[in-house]
């Protein structure tokens, strides 16, 4: 599926991301469906196209205010550097020569938390405790923005989730890799460039046809 592109705006450092009032996201959290204001029909436009294969997974909670070009596929993944749950700080450079799945997504978010299971089971095929051990292989990050490490960690606790998870209280992911909505999945190759990314929630189907094509392998 070709990568898609948000609407073209320019972010301002002091937008706040977090979803439109609480009215909307209630409605979000209820329904699981409705869409937030994001930059324009055309961000919406763009959000919905980039969901073509995936019509039956969770509509995206977005972003008033967010914007900006997305990255192109093709450009360099911007590196970070923040706090794991664990204590130790991660880099996307710390991963360099693999590929590597980042998800961005908060507990808050009903549809991050309904993919989180989908997640999990695929990454077990995917990624191997010996290829982790020699930092090799696929690496798959996620990224909780805007909670503190403790409601991330207590909301971790209680799922089957077995994977790094960095946590991004002051949404600094949000305006480096311009993510207008949640969750958002940004595939990087081992040369740090985006290969592909996909706003909204992904069925298995959709993640293995990305991870397949990320590591140029034959389907699962």
């Amino acid at each position: 599926m070709a990568t898609t592109s948000l609407a073209d705006s320019t972010p301002t450092r002091d937008s706040d991301p977090k979803p439109v009032d609480g009215l909307r996201t209630r409605r979000a959290v209820l329904g699981g469906i409705s869409v937030l204001t994001i930059a324009g029909t055309a961000g919406y436009a763009a959000v919905m196209a980039s969901r073509a294969e995936d019509i039956d997974a969770p509509v995206p909670i977005t972003f008033a205010g967010r914007g900006g070009k997305a990255l192109a596929a093709g450009s360099t993944a911007p590196d970070f550097a923040l706090p794991s749950l664990d204590g130790s700080t991660i880099k996307l450079s710390d991963y360099r020569r693999r590929p590597v799945w980042i998800n961005v997504w908060a507990s808050w978010c009903p549809p991050c938390r309904a993919e989180l299971p989908d997640i999990a089971a695929v990454s077990r095929e995917y990624v191997t405790a010996s290829e982790t051990a020699a930092n090799t292989g696929l690496a798959i990050i996620l990224i909780s923005i805007g909670e503190e490490a403790e409601v991330v960690r207590k909301y971790v606790e209680t799922t089957k989730i077995n994977l790094p998870v960095i946590v991004d209280q002051e949404y600094r992911i949000t305006e480096n890799y311009r993510v207008s909505g949640m969750p958002t999945h940004f595939f990087i190759g081992p040369d740090g460039h985006l290969k592909d990314f996909a706003i909204g929630g992904l069925k298995p189907r959709a993640m293995r046809t990305r991870l397949d094509r990320l590591l140029e392998r034959t389907p699962k």
